[in-house]
């Protein structure tokens, strides 16, 4: 018996071999390739078998004047019902039919799966790593789904928030997810793409209102994952993977979008390269300071180094935010990979999308030189800070 899932179209009706049951011959086959929420199930209505030319399942593959009956008669005893589907491997050759209720025999297009290799081998690396990413928006969502088909497989996310109808402008979820938690619903969409991801999630809010031993549970998965993703905008948030990424030694890549959808940026910190996240984060902020900048436009929210938690809504379209995800994809992915071999001279990029503020044309690109930043107690002050909410000390 072939099990298959069945995903119907306006004009046609895709069918998916996803396991091969019921022969004496052979333990049971499951293809673990494909995700099993792809489709709808279509148990009992396969069969499938090896045959010759001249026996009688291969004339009721090839006749042309069968009844549906008949043809299904030839691959089971049980009787036809409705519809059907029979498979014939014939010589290396898949010869297949649908039987359909209003008894019309339908040729199935045989559509072999392609395996050929299409990334570059220099992604490899990126299957052995564990991915945290702090926040399941717009730009966290995007780049998951990019990491995933870059071959990265083991994921730990964070995020609080339940998708609405108004996050779709921008998420790279859909309405199936519409009043799920995001990061169920993102790794959801993770498996649909490799039905072999790992998921671990902490569906709470990174510096929120909880519990210590619960936030200390979140503090030892991040401390296990070889990068940390930070696109919550949480000022507090930040602090947090800001800490974890300085006392282990994980690098921590993080990215922004302006207000208005004119330009963002993507930073990292990698430990013993580059300053503290804190420290870089500062630098960025005093370049945008910079004297002789022109006023940033209104309602920009171009200060994160800042940013409160219940800030208002980010206005920028779905292109806006996918340019600059994309880079931060690409800059994580390198992040992962050795860093004597990193592709980017530099830890900070500034990146136009139109003539506007500082940028003199579309995709100009302002790199942030922070090699001289250095290391702060400012990364202290904020954990005595943080340990302070919860009636500690620093040491």
């Amino acid at each position: 018996m072939l099990d298959i899932q069945a995903n119907a179209f306006d004009n046609s009706c895709v069918c998916i071999g996803v396991g091969i049951s019921g022969s004496s011959e052979y333990d049971r086959w499951t293809d673990p390739t494909v995700p099993g929420s792809v489709g709808v199930p279509r148990y009992g209505i396969g069969r499938i078998a090896i045959v010759e030319p001249g026996d009688t399942r291969f004339h009721a593959l090839t006749s042309k004047d069968m009844s549906c009956d008949e043809r299904w008669a030839a691959f089971s005893s049980i009787p036809f019902n409705e519809f059907g589907i029979i498979v014939g491997l014939v010589d290396g050759r898949v010869i297949a039919k649908f039987l359909s209720s209003n008894k019309h025999t339908l040729n199935i297009i045989n559509i072999l799966m392609d395996k050929q290799q299409r990334s570059p081998t220099r992604d490899a690396v990126l299957a052995k790593k564990r991915v945290a990413i702090l926040g399941c928006g717009s730009m966290g969502s995007k780049v998951a789904v990019s990491l995933t088909r870059m071959g990265v497989a083991n994921f730990f996310l964070v995020d609080s928030d339940v998708l609405k109808e108004s996050n779709l402008v921008r998420n790279e979820l859909d309405w199936e997810g519409v009043g799920a938690h995001k990061s169920d619903a993102l790794t959801q969409r993770l498996k649909r793409i490799n039905a072999q991801v790992k998921v671990k999630q902490w569906i709470n809010q990174l510096g929120g209102q909880t519990s210590i031993d619960t936030l200390t549970a979140c503090l030892a998965t991040l401390k296990e994952c070889d990068i940390i993703i930070e696109t919550t905008g949480s000022g507090q948030g930040f602090v947090y993977a800001s800490s974890v990424s300085e006392d282990e030694g994980i690098p921590m890549v993080w990215g922004r979008v302006f207000g208005g959808g004119f330009g963002g940026y993507i930073a990292r910190s990698r430990p013993g390269i580059e300053a503290s996240a804190l420290d870089v984060r500062d630098a960025i902020y005093r370049w945008f300071q910079t004297p002789g900048f022109p006023e940033p436009p209104a309602d920009t929210g171009i200060d994160y180094a800042a940013a409160p938690d219940d800030q208002a809504p980010l206005i920028a379209d779905d292109a806006d935010v996918s340019v600059i995800s994309a880079h931060l994809t690409q800059f994580t992915a390198d992040a992962l990979r050795d860093a004597a071999e990193s592709e980017y001279p530099h830890s900070v990029y500034v990146i136009g999308l139109r003539k506007e503020w500082v940028f003199e044309q579309p995709f100009d690109t302002r790199p942030i030189d922070v090699s001289n930043v250095r290391t702060s107690d400012i990364a202290k002050e904020y954990e005595e800070d943080r340990l302070g909410q919860f009636g500690e000390t620093g040491p």
